[in-house]
């Protein structure tokens, strides 16, 4: 955090770095870091290792777009709610099984 401390301008901030404006991301589950290669860095979903889990557990490349941008779904536990919220803090099997979970409450 220093070296963006001091040199913030460089890097494109318009302030010095805080909570949610810095030079560090970690994404909150697999699935969110999924969805953000795909976004930031163009990198195709079958082309991620976990991407392609998801796609041979049977959840279609379709849905995975669509959940990407973490719209409500219905929860396992009855009600809806976010994707990501949903998966938070899941490491990759977890968070692969609970995705094949919503993805049946889908069909």
């Amino acid at each position: 955090m220093v070296l963006f401390d001091h040199r913030y301008e460089e890097f494109g901030l318009t302030g010095k770095p805080n909570k949610g404006d810095n030079g560090v991301h970690a994404s909150a589950s697999p699935f969110e870091g999924l969805a953000e290669k795909n976004n930031w860095l163009n990198k195709e979903i079958e082309q991620d290792s976990f991407g392609k889990a998801l796609i041979d557990a049977g959840v279609s490349k379709e849905t995975i777009v669509e959940w990407s941008v973490d719209p409500r779904v219905e929860l396992p536990e009855g009600g809806k709610g976010s994707v990501f919220d949903a998966l938070e803090d899941m490491d990759v099997d977890d968070c692969l099984a609970k995705l094949v979970e919503l993805n049946k409450l889908k069909a």
